[in-house]
C-alpha cells in the first residue's frame, strides 16, 4: 500500500457520487450521524460501549451479539480508546492498542466489529478495517483466520502511520477531502471532516469498487 496508489482514488471520487449504489450512499449520509451519536453523553461507560456496538453493526451484515463474560473488559478498552492515549513509545502504544482490540473483539466475536467500534471511539486513531481493506493490502482474499487476528488490523494501522508521515500526505489528504466534499454536495449531504485514518480507508474503498 503506497500513497501513489491511493492518490488515484481522488479522481474516482471527483467523477462519482454513488447515486446508483444505495449502500455506499447510505454510508456517506449516516457516517457523521454515527460519530455524533457515539460521542453523545451516556449514563455510564457500559451504555456508551453498547450504543457504539449497535451503531457499528448497523453497517455490518451480522447482528450484534455481546459475549457477557467479556463485556467488562470491552467497556474498559472502549473507554481507554476514547481517551486515545498518545504517551509512551510506539511499542507501548501498540501493546495497549492490541489489548484493547482483543478485549472488544472477544466481546463481539469479531476483530472487524471491534475496528468499527474503536473507530467510533477515536476516529482519529483507529481506522475501519474489513475484508476489502485486507484484499487491497494483500492482493488476495484474506482467510477467516486472518481476519480474526488483531495483529493484522494493527499492521494496517501501522501502514497508515507510515503513510501520514509521507511529505505528500497532507496534499493527498486535502485533495481527497476536497473531492469528497464535492461528492457530498452533489448528493445534498451536509459536509463533514475526515480524519487521516478515514481518508485512507475511504480511498481504499473507492479503489476496490465495492
Amino acid at each position: 500500500m503506497n500513497l501513489e496508489r491511493l492518490y488515484t482514488a481522488v479522481e474516482l471520487v471527483r467523477n462519482g457520487c454513488y447515486r446508483d449504489n444505495p449502500r455506499e450512499a447510505t454510508r456517506l449520509r449516516t457516517y457523521p450521524v454515527m460519530l455524533a451519536s457515539a460521542a453523545a453523553p451516556a449514563t455510564n461507560a457500559t451504555e456508551a460501549f453498547l450504543r457504539a456496538a449497535c451503531l457499528a453493526y448497523a453497517w455490518m451484515p451480522q447482528r450484534v451479539r455481546i459475549d457477557q463474560s467479556h463485556l467488562a473488559s470491552a467497556v474498559a478498552a472502549f473507554e481507554a480508546a476514547r481517551a486515545a492515549p498518545q504517551a509512551g513509545s510506539d511499542a507501548e502504544r501498540a501493546a495497549l492498542q492490541e489489548r484493547g482490540i482483543d478485549a472488544i473483539a472477544a466481546s463481539l466475536s469479531s476483530v472487524v466489529g471491534a475496528s468499527m467500534v474503536l473507530h467510533l471511539a477515536a476516529p482519529g486513531v483507529f481506522p475501519i478495517w474489513d475484508e476489502r481493506i485486507e484484499r487491497f493490502r494483500l492482493d488476495e482474499e484474506p482467510s477467516p483466520y486472518h481476519m480474526g487476528q488483531a495483529r493484522h488490523y494493527l499492521a494496517f494501522m501501522e501502514e497508515i502511520r507510515g503513510l501520514t508521515a509521507h511529505p505528500l500526505f497532507l496534499t493527498f489528504h486535502n485533495d481527497f477531502c476536497t473531492a469528497y466534499q464535492a461528492r457530498l454536495q452533489r448528493l445534498r449531504i451536509s459536509p463533514y471532516p475526515l480524519t487521516e485514518p478515514k481518508v485512507v480507508e475511504a480511498a481504499i474503498t473507492e479503489l476496490t469498487g465495492e
